[in-house]
């Protein structure tokens, strides 16, 4: 009986030490994979627009995917400082997504930071009046598979 009990035990401690080791090398792969989706984030810029001091920026996204995207926008000035950004968000298939600046600032340009697929997401941005949903001006954005 001794020994039987003695054996269960060497199970047991054996079960819980290769169980802990497996779930620390799960606990590893999840944050290096968390990492992975962290850096993940690219980016589709469009060229820069020139304005009227008086009018509007407006960055559009567009999702043309089958699947859900989450992104942000950020509307950034020729020294590529921000003018206005949007906070991440999800977009569902199929929807429009828009963020405007105004601001004296004449030449801008946008870009759309993307945890999906850039080739699903259209990008524009617009020169418009502040009073009018007509663009002036049209650039559209471009992934850059370099980065």
């Amino acid at each position: 009986m001794f020994l039987s009990y003695k054996k269960i035990c060497v199970v047991i401690a054996l079960t819980i030490s290769s169980t802990g080791m497996a779930l620390a090398k799960d606990s590893e792969k999840n944050h290096d994979d968390s990492k992975d989706h962290e850096s993940s984030a690219q980016y589709i810029y469009t060229p820069t627009l020139q304005k009227d001091a008086s009018e509007v920026f407006t960055c559009r996204v567009v999702n043309i995917g089958k699947n859900d995207q989450y992104f942000d926008i950020a509307i950034l000035s020729s020294e590529g400082k921000p003018l206005e950004t949007q906070a991440g968000a999800k977009l569902p298939s199929g929807f429009t997504s828009s963020d405007s600046a105004k601001t004296k600032n004449t030449i801008g340009y946008c870009r759309v930071g993307v945890k999906g697929s850039p080739k699903d997401l259209l990008v524009s941005l617009c020169s418009q009046s502040a009073t009018s949903s007509s663009c002036n001006a049209v650039v559209t954005g471009q992934f850059n598979s370099t980065q």
